[in-house]
């Protein structure tokens, strides 16, 4: 790392590789002073993809300077020529068209599915995903898995496109990059968008492409979002993280304080969302931070109905409030209260006989009576004894839902 230094700061002391440099890069005019060149006057040039060897041992600053070729410096008149008078979307109005993302939840939820189902739209160029309007460019999507296996990604995969009913086309691209370093990953994703390019790329999971020794620590989380984000930017790509919410906030309405990371991961991407559970197979997507999103879906989720069969998810054409969370959580725990009193009362029953109680009482499957079992232990409605499940307060004492 000292040699690499000490040859950049050799490098930049040398009169003549500057003037060099700068002869190269910004054309001198009639007064000595270097030109700004448009980024559009051309158009095909093209940047070598960094090695995977050298990606890490480089200082961050030249690292990105590596990646990043297009035009930072712009007149208001240039700005204007752009003509753009609609904020540019890949999935209008929530996801911008580059930058980064991130989606969170609980483990298990449905994070990685979804993303996968994000990327399988957009490979196949479909007008829409949860009932959204879908504008790719490319048609062309990338999945990094530092989690999943092949063998495992291959079962859901194809899952998921027996479901859709479509062959899924070769423009989806998985990377494994379970042993992979953070600057290999990018190192990789720069080279693949560069032979061809994508309109969205998925990180899953962001904890393994963080670098930093304090996930708290606002400025390392900025660092590892930013070095993504040139890239994408380079790239003009959604990059999508996906990641984890706290422990603690499993139960609890969707917030962007929920999200692993401190401040540092939320404020750096443009939009943050949170896949959160509802009652049974429903799901609900919400946005908790999006600088070009409306307010009404800042302010509402997106009802999806996941399939445990199919992998996929289907909106329900249903917004509801971010409010609405709490208000059916305590609902739901009410209603639970109410059916383990009409069902325990005073008795004391096996697990077995308890289901088939709740199965003969609800009309439910067996699955969804031991999730019922399930919440109302962790609800502190029941109680497990050695002798069977029990009631924790009296069937007329409602005060356990004063929360």
């Amino acid at each position: 790392m000292e040699q690499t230094k000490q040859f950049f700061n050799e490098l930049m002391n040398d009169d003549q590789v500057i003037q060099e440099m700068t002869a190269e890069i910004a054309p001198v005019n009639a007064q000595g002073i270097p030109e700004l060149t448009s980024v559009f006057s051309e158009p095909d040039a093209f940047v070598e993809p960094v090695s995977d060897s050298n990606m890490d041992a480089i200082p961050e600053e030249v690292n990105d300077a590596i990646l990043l070729e297009e035009k930072t410096l712009f007149t208001a008149p240039e700005l204007i020529a752009f003509n753009m008078d609609k904020q540019p979307y890949l999935l209008a109005p929530v996801f911008p068209q580059k930058g980064t993302a991130v989606i969170a939840g609980k483990p298990g939820i449905g994070k990685s599915m979804l993303a996968r189902q994000f990327c399988i739209h957009v490979a196949n160029g479909l007008p829409s995903f949860m009932d959204l309007e879908l504008k790719t460019i490319h048609k062309s999507a990338i999945y990094v898995s530092t989690e999943d296996s092949a063998e495992s990604t291959a079962f859901s995969l194809n899952r998921q496109q027996s479901g859709l009913g479509l062959q899924i086309p070769e423009s989806l691209i998985f990377l494994f990059a379970e042993n992979f370093s953070q600057g290999e990953i990018i190192s990789r994703l720069d080279e693949l968008l560069a032979k061809k390019p994508a309109d969205l790329v998925v990180v899953d999971s962001f904890g393994d492409v963080f670098t930093g020794s304090d996930s708290n620590n606002n400025i390392e989380m900025r660092r590892t979002v930013r070095r993504f984000s040139v890239l994408s930017h380079k790239h003009n790509c959604l990059i999508l993280f996906v990641h984890h919410i706290n422990k603690g906030a499993y139960n609890m309405s969707p917030s962007q304080d929920h999200i692993q990371g401190g401040g540092g991961l939320v404020q750096k991407v443009r939009l943050a969302a949170i896949l959160s559970e509802g009652d049974g197979p429903m799901r609900y997507f919400s946005v908790v931070k999006g600088n070009y999103t409306p307010k009404e879906y800042r302010e509402k989720s997106i009802e999806l109905f996941f399939d445990e069969n199919t992998f996929l998810f289907t909106a329900s054409e249903l917004m509801v409030s971010l409010s609405h969370h709490d208000e059916e959580s305590a609902e739901e725990r009410e209603s639970l209260f109410e059916l383990a009193s009409e069902i325990l009362a005073n008795n004391c029953m096996l697990h077995k006989d308890l289901v088939s109680a709740i199965i003969a009482a609800t009309n439910k499957s067996t699955a969804t009576a031991k999730r019922y079992i399930k919440n109302m232990t962790d609800e502190k409605i029941i109680n497990k004894t050695t002798d069977g499940y029990v009631l924790t307060v009296s069937g007329t004492d409602n005060t356990i839902f004063n929360l």
